[in-house]
Formats: structure tokens, C-alpha cells, sequence
């Protein structure tokens, strides 16, 4: 008989005689797969679908020219266009529209509101609706597809509606979404109907847009003269940088230039860590099927030691029981990548139908993103499954190597078989290594040596299992001493636990892998929903909160300020300007806070994680005010800003305000949980004095005398009808903001949720599938207790409380091993994949729950393997032992 065909002969022997056992370790690697491809080809397919409508907005641009502060002068045009080298250019508005749902009009009637809660009951919910605004002369030569087309274009139609002041063109997946002849929107407060005079054919699919005439948007919104950007091509020839050297020379400090792709590498940057930390946890089922291979090739090799023994007593390599056991894995590994990639592919159109490409994380629009399957990542993901069997059986097949076959002929093989597993010094050198990587830096923005550093942890856990095993069952004997008298089943139980504790590591590989990352990651997201919960009620001190969405101003005036002050029932109103800042071409915007802090101590008014800095002394702003320069003023800033640009507390910063560059001092640095990308706080007065724009878009306000609803409903009402730009705003009272961010946490943290859930399945199968082929090999050992006399009842007695043991000490290290690399994840991973921190909190009651599953489930299926395996008559049971 050949090798390939005896190795194949072995390897349907294995199959045919543990079909339950093989299909749990193939089970546990398809699933591992599955959710490592399907999470990858949503999160690949989201990240493309953004693409491909960045570029359409971005068209044939080589160039941008972008205000870092919001909107800029238009008188820019003419400079830009006359610089040598520039041969096209197209100027263009960015606004958000917001399409009401106005009972009262029919218009738009959209869901939303429900989620509220009852004190929120008059908010008018909208959808927000992206608007290009352009010249179509110019921007047919730079961003064809943005170019609309009339309705009847081409058939008698007239081209004369690209220019009318209130047309609008609107993607397919807009006119979907808004079918009718009529569009009623707001941008800062004001109202108009616009008239949808066509389409925008170029926009990607289930791409929301809508296009205007330039002039006729800067008209109706409030923006005349204001422009978002300038779109520009390069004359043929010119040299790009040599051009951009000149743009920079005549470009105020207020305005840059950027590249047409940055806002996708600054999107990808952004969600990288989000969808890295998926694909990790997605990879922790196939790491806890891994463990489970390892403990099925582990069992196959112990059953197989007679035919192995007497193959190669007949002649057989003596590499034989190696090369079957990397052989048999790697068939599973086959399979069960097979059928995971087939799985993966289907959950990911599943998931991009239902949640979405963004996965709850929030970072890209909801749409109906096309599912983009790359032949090599699927291939990668069937390697990696593959590899993942292979090194699952690679241990017993390294341990089936060393023996000899006189040894594999005797009893008491297996406990000197696995006993070389034990690796202490590879456990301390694990230890040593992930201690090392804990102090290194994020490599570009992912925490890649904590992901190493929780791998080694991990690792080492494992390897010292036989050493905890052999420990604690020392410990729980000397204490049990005097319960064991005239127990045999509890004696036999602790006996044979000790004289195996090889054997017993085996069995508890996978139980203790998947305790270990559920347990982490059940701890690092309590951690997470516990402070941010903690959080919302530092910053949530009002009764209701108002925002007015602004693009050109911030809407609400010095007298609507003071009327809403005025209005009987408010006790106080604290106002707040919010606007977005671009601090660098090659990173994400930041959000400027400007608001008027009260006369209480700033620790009680932001949350922070340090001591307020005194602000610089007095000779500092006359040194600056004599050079001229302007006076720094006071910021605090989140978390994110200290890591992504460096604003540590007591340095000089600048920050974009209008079209100059302002110096600030970091006074203190806060925890924001709400905008991962950064945000700066500094008063209100210091902001009006630097842009002598008085505007707010943000309103908190305290009601008197502890409101009912019906009270924050009069108030609600009165403010809606003295402040028309809040007329539609959302007001939410901080019980609802508070209900409603946990929701949309939890939300956010579904997936995770599911494969936790899923991982600690696959630990289920694992265990059940164990200690059901445990008790099968143990099937001559039970035979020879039954020939002593023991009873068939007490068999099932010791098993059962072997596994409640065995399970119960791997749980509790396992356990251990988890709140390790919980306290990984909270104190490197998130402040170096999200740049903010948490406090760690221990969910005991799910830690319990799942901690008891996994006993239960392990007790119960060798109580049942052992009634099985202990039926067998004595003399039969023990006869190959002749």
C-alpha cells in the first residue's frame, strides 16, 4: 500500500469513527471563516462604495481648494485661475439640506421621531440630504458627473431649468427616496421649496445628492459670495508641485489646498480602526476553532495509538503518525474553509441588506452598497483556515513524532505523550514579549503590538495550563481530604485529574481560549457603555437641548438669544457655536466648540481627565499684543487631540478661525466620547472677538421649577415660534439624549455582540465535543473499574465531576487570562485605535453566566459520553489490554 493511499485510508478511519467529534472542529473553523470573510467583504464594500462617490463629487480634479474653517470669499476665483499652470477650475458650494417632515405640508413624511421618547414629542424629524452647488460651464470640463440633466432633456426639453433659482437635480437613489415633483428644505432656518427639475446621472449607486445652479443656491441659502471649495485641473505639461507652490504663496492662512483623494484616505484612516478591531474579533472564533482542531487531533491521536502501533510494527515510516495527524487537520481545514467562504459571502450580502456597510460604527452613510468580492481576499481567508487546522494539529502530531512505538504499546502513553507540551519556557518568554510590546506605539493609527501583546498573553495562558491544572487540583484535594473519605467517585475523580494534568491541558485548551476572549471582551465593552454612560451625565446638566444644523452661519442671532431668555419657564440658557475645523489636508476634520462657560470651576462644567492649566501670565499678552500678535486664548481639548495632533495640555497650539490662524493655549484636556476625530473648546466671547460673529447654533435650557412634560412641551412650542431656525430643530430633553446614545451604542456594538456570542458557541461545541471523545477513549479504563466492582452509576458520577473540576479550573484561569487582556484592550487597544480612555468595570453577572454555561455544558455531556462509554461489558471493555 502507498503512502497517499494508506494516509487516506486513515484519514476516512478518523472520520467514519468520530463523525460527531470532526464535524464540531470543521463546524468551528467554517464559522471562524465566515465571520473573518463576511465582516472584511462589508466592511471592503462599504469602504468602496465611498469611494467610488467621493470620486464622483471629485470628478477629473487634480487639485481642491478648501477653506479650513468653513466657507470662504469667492474673490479667490480669479486669483486662482490666473495662477500660471491652472488650466480649468470650477468653483462649488457644499451644503447639507434638510428635507422636513412637515405634517402639516404632506411633504416627506419620514419614520424618526418614535425614538424620542414623549418629553421630545414636537421634534419635526428630517433627513439630511447633501447639495452640490456649481457653475455647470465650469463644471462640465472639471466634474462631469455632477452634470445634471433635465427632466425631458434630448426629447423637446429645455436646458434652460440647469439655471433656474429654485430647480434641483437629484441622484437616483435621492428620487427614490424623494419622489415628488417638490423638495421643502431648510439650511440655517431657512425654508424653501425647491422644484425637482431632473437628474444627476454620473452619481454613484445609492449615492444621496443633489445639484444647483451655483448662483442660484448662494441666492436662496444665505451664502452669497461663499464658496466650499475650488475644484482645479492642471494645464498639460505644468509640473504639480511647482503649481502647488504657487497656490500656497497667494492662499490666505484660512484656506489650503488638498488632493481629490484625501478625503478618502482620511475616511480610511478614520474607520481603519473600526474595521480592524472587527476583523480581530471576527478572527477570535477561528482562533477558538483552532483550539478546537487542536484538542480533536489531540484525542485521534490517543484513539489511534493501537493501529498506529501495529502499522508501524508492519513496517509503516515512523513519521506515520505525524504526517496522518497534519494530514487529517489539514482535510478539516479544507472543509471547513470550503464552507465558511460559502457562508461568509452569504452573510455578508445578509449583513449589507439588514445593517448596513457601515456595521453600526456610523462612519459611512446607510445605502445599498454593492457587495465587492476580491478573489484574493478570498483566497487569503481559505489559507487562513486552512493554516489555522494545520497548526491546530501540528502539537500532537509533534508529540505522536517523539514516541516510540514500544511506548505507544503501553499503558499510560498518553499522559507521556502530551507531558513534552508543557512549555515553561516558552510561557516566561511569551510573558516577557507581550510585557515588551504593552510600551510600543500604534503603527499608523492601529494598535497592532497590543493585538501581539494580547496573542502572547494569550499563548502563554495556554502553555501554563498543565502547571495551574497540576496546582489547583493539589490544593482542591488537600482541602477536600476529609469530604473524599467514603466518597470512591470524588476520590477516583481527583486522582485521575492529578496523575493526567497533561491530559487534562489538552481537554481544556479551547475551554480556556474561549473563556479567555469572551471574557475580554465582555469586560472591555461593559467598560465602555459604563463610561459612556457615566459620561452623559457630566455633560448633560440641562433640562432640553436644541441644535439648528448650520453650513453658512450659525443661524440663531443675538436676538433671538435674548428672546429665548426672555420666555417664561426658562430659568437659564446657555448658548454654543459649532463648526468644523481643518487642521491638516491629510486628516480628518475637528470640531470647534464655542461656548459661554458659567462662573463655576471648569472641572465641574467639562469633564476632564487632568488639572486645569493656569492661563499664561499677564506680561505674556502684553508681549503679544505690542509684536501685534493675537492673544492666545484659553482651549480645552478631547482626548483625540492630545494623540492625532499633538495639542498636549500647556503648549501653544493655532487653530483656523476664519481666514487667519489663532494661537491658543491648552489649558486642560476632556473626555468626548462623541467625536472621535477631535474637538476643541474655548468661551464664546473669545470666538465673537476673534470672527465678530455673533451667531450660535446650539441652545441648552433650564426650565423652572422641575417641569412636567406638559411644561417642556409649552416651553418647546414657545421657542419654536420665537426662533425660526429652530422651528425644525430637534429638541431633546437629556433623559432622551442619555436613552438614546446608549441605543445607539448598543447598536453600534450589535456585531459585537453576535460574535461574542458566536465565539462562546463555538467554546460550547468544543467542550461537549471533548469530553464526549474523552470519555470514549476512556472506554478500557472504564472497563477495568467495572471489573473491580465499580458501579456503572459511580463511572458517570466521576466523570461528571472530573469535567465540573476540570471546567471549572479552566474558567477561572481562563478568567484571568481575560481580565488581562480586557485591561489590554481598554488601556492600549481603544486609546490607540479610538484616542480616548474608559474605566474598567467587570460585568460579574455575565462573566458568571457564561462561566457557568461552559461548566454545565461540559458536566452534562460527559455524564452522557460515560454512560455510553461505561456500558460496555467488562471483558470486552478491557480485552485489547491482553
Amino acid at each position: 500500500m502507498t503512502l497517499p493511499t494508506l494516509l487516506g485510508w486513515l484519514v476516512r478511519g478518523h472520520w467514519r469513527a468520530q463523525p460527531g467529534r470532526t464535524l464540531v472542529a470543521v463546524a468551528a473553523v467554517a464559522v471562524g471563516v465566515a465571520l473573518g470573510l463576511g465582516i472584511h467583504l462589508v466592511n471592503d464594500s462599504a469602504l468602496g462604495a465611498f469611494s467610488q462617490a467621493i470620486a464622483t463629487v471629485n470628478g477629473e480634479a487634480d487639485l481642491q481648494i478648501r477653506g479650513r474653517s468653513g466657507l470662504f470669499d469667492e474673490d479667490l476665483i480669479e486669483s486662482v485661475a490666473a495662477t500660471e499652470g491652472v488650466d480649468r477650475i470650477s468653483p462649488v458650494l457644499e451644503l447639507t439640506l434638510l428635507s422636513v417632515s412637515d405634517d402639516r405640508t404632506g411633504l416627506d413624511k419620514t419614520p424618526g421621531a418614535a425614538d424620542a421618547g414623549r418629553p421630545d414629542a414636537n421634534i419635526t424629524a428630517t433627513w439630511t440630504l447633501p447639495l452640490l452647488a456649481l457653475d455647470p460651464f465650469a463644471a462640465g470640463m472639471v466634474t462631469p458627473a455632477l452634470m445634471p440633466v433635465p427632466d425631458g432633456a434630448g426629447t423637446g426639453g429645455s436646458d434652460s431649468a440647469l439655471f433656474a433659482a429654485d430647480a434641483v437635480f437629484l441622484s437616483d437613489a435621492a428620487r427614490l427616496r424623494w419622489p415628488g415633483p417638490q423638495l421643502m428644505v431648510t439650511v440655517d432656518g431657512r425654508r424653501r421649496v425647491l422644484r425637482v427639475a431632473g437628474r444627476v446621472p454620473g452619481a454613484a449607486a445609492g449615492q444621496m445628492l443633489a445639484v444647483m445652479d451655483l448662483g442660484s443656491a448662494q441666492w436662496a441659502f444665505g451664502a452669497a459670495g461663499r464658496l466650499s471649495r475650488i475644484d482645479l485641473k492642471f494645464a498639460d505639461g505644468a509640473n504639480p508641485g511647482v503649481v502647488a507652490d504657487r497656490l500656497t504663496a497667494l492662499l490666505p492662512a484660512g484656506v489650503q489646498q488638498v488632493t481629490p483623494g484625501s478625503d478618502v484616505e482620511r475616511m480610511s484612516n478614520l474607520s481603519r480602526a473600526y474595521r480592524v478591531n472587527l476583523d480581530v474579533l471576527a478572527l477570535v472564533a477561528l482562533l477558538t476553532g483552532g483550539f478546537i482542531v487542536f484538542a480533536s487531533m489531540s484525542l485521534a491521536a490517543v484513539r489511534q495509538q493501537p493501529e498506529m502501533s501495529l502499522l508501524r510494527v508492519l513496517g509503516a515510516p515512523p513519521t506515520l503518525p505525524m504526517t496522518s495527524l497534519l494530514v487529517q487537520g489539514g482535510f478539516i481545514g479544507l472543509i471547513g474553509s470550503g464552507i465558511g467562504i460559502i457562508a461568509g459571502i452569504g452573510l455578508a450580502r445578509l449583513l449589507l441588506n439588514t445593517v448596513g456597510g457601515d456595521l453600526g460604527g456610523g462612519y459611512f452613510s446607510r445605502g445599498h452598497d454593492a457587495l465587492r468580492i476580491a478573489p484574493a481576499t478570498v483566497l487569503a481567508f481559505a489559507v487562513l483556515g486552512l493554516l489555522t487546522a494545520l497548526i491546530g494539529a501540528a502539537a500532537p502530531a509533534l508529540a505522536a513524532r517523539g514516541q516510540s512505538t514500544a511506548s505507544w504499546l503501553r499503558a499510560g502513553s498518553t499522559e507521556r505523550a502530551w507531558a513534552g507540551l508543557r512549555a515553561h519556557p516558552v510561557a516566561l518568554a511569551l510573558i516577557v514579549l507581550g510585557i515588551a510590546l504593552l510600551a510600543a506605539p500604534a503603527w499608523h493609527g492601529l494598535p497592532i503590538a497590543a493585538y501581539l501583546a494580547i496573542a502572547s498573553f494569550l499563548f502563554a495562558g495556554i502553555a501554563l495550563v498543565p502547571v495551574v491544572v497540576r496546582v489547583a487540583l493539589r490544593l482542591t484535594a488537600w482541602l477536600l481530604a476529609g469530604a473524599l473519605t467514603g466518597r470512591p467517585a470524588g476520590w477516583l475523580a481527583i486522582t485521575r485529574l492529578i496523575r493526567s494534568p497533561a491530559s487534562v491541558a489538552v481537554a481544556l485548551a479551547g475551554v480556556v481560549a474561549s473563556f479567555a476572549l469572551t471574557a475580554a471582551m465582555l469586560i472591555m465593552v461593559s467598560s465602555f457603555r459604563t463610561s459612556v454612560d457615566d459620561w452623559l451625565g457630566q455633560v448633560l446638566p440641562a433640562d432640553l437641548y436644541a441644535r439648528s444644523p448650520t453650513d453658512v452661519s450659525g443661524a440663531i442671532d443675538p436676538t433671538m438669544q435674548a428672546a429665548i431668555r426672555a420666555l417664561p419657564g426658562i430659568e437659564r440658557a446657555r448658548f454654543q457655536r459649532t463648526l468644523s475645523l481643518r487642521l491638516r489636508p491629510d486628516a480628518p476634520t475637528v470640531t470647534l466648540i464655542a461656548r459661554n462657560f458659567g462662573p463655576e470651576p471648569i472641572d465641574r462644567q467639562l469633564p476632564l481627565t487632568g488639572p486645569a492649566l493656569m492661563a499664561p501670565d499677564a506680561s505674556s499678552a502684553a508681549d503679544s499684543a505690542a509684536s501685534r500678535r493675537p492673544r492666545p486664548v484659553l482651549a480645552w481639548v478631547s482626548e483625540a487631540m492630545v494623540s492625532r495632533h499633538g495639542f498636549v495640555p500647556g503648549s501653544l497650539q493655532t487653530i483656523p478661525l476664519g481666514q487667519e490662524l489663532v494661537p491658543n493655549f491648552v489649558a486642560g484636556v476632556w473626555r468626548d466620547y462623541a467625536r472621535q476625530t477631535g474637538a476643541i473648546t474655548i468661551d464664546l466671547a473669545d470666538f465673537r472677538r476673534i470672527t465678530a460673529d455673533d451667531t450660535v447654533s446650539e441652545v441648552a435650557l433650564w426650565l423652572t421649577d422641575r417641569p412636567s412634560i406638559a411644561d417642556a412641551d409649552a416651553v418647546i412650542a414657545a421657542v419654536r415660534r420665537a426662533v425660526p431656525p429652530l422651528a425644525e430643530a430637534e429638541f431633546r430633553s437629556a433623559e432622551a439624549i442619555r436613552a438614546l446614545s446608549l441605543r445607539i451604542f448598543d447598536r453600534s456594538f450589535a456585531v459585537t455582540y453576535v460574535l461574542e456570542a458566536i465565539a462562546l458557541v463555538v467554546g460550547l461545541f468544543g467542550v461537549a465535543s471533548t469530553y464526549a471523545a474523552e470519555s470514549l477513549n476512556r472506554a478500557r479504563e472504564f472497563g477495568m473499574l467495572r471489573h473491580l466492582g465499580v458501579s456503572r452509576a459511580m463511572i458517570v458520577r466521576q466523570l461528571g465531576l472530573e469535567a465540573g473540576l476540570a471546567t471549572t479550573i479552566a474558567v477561572l484561569w481562563g478568567g484571568l487570562l481575560g481580565l488581562l487582556i480586557a485591561g489590554v484592550l481598554v488601556l492600549r487597544v481603544n486609546p490607540q485605535s479610538f484616542h480616548w480612555t474608559m474605566d474598567m468595570r467587570l460585568p460579574l453577572g455575565l462573566l458568571g453566566g457564561a462561566g457557568c454555561a461552559l461548566i454545565i455544558t461540559g458536566v452534562l455531556t460527559a455524564m452522557w459520553a460515560s454512560r455510553s462509554a461505561s456500558g460496555t461489558a467488562p471483558i470486552l471493555a478491557v480485552r485489547s489490554e491482553w
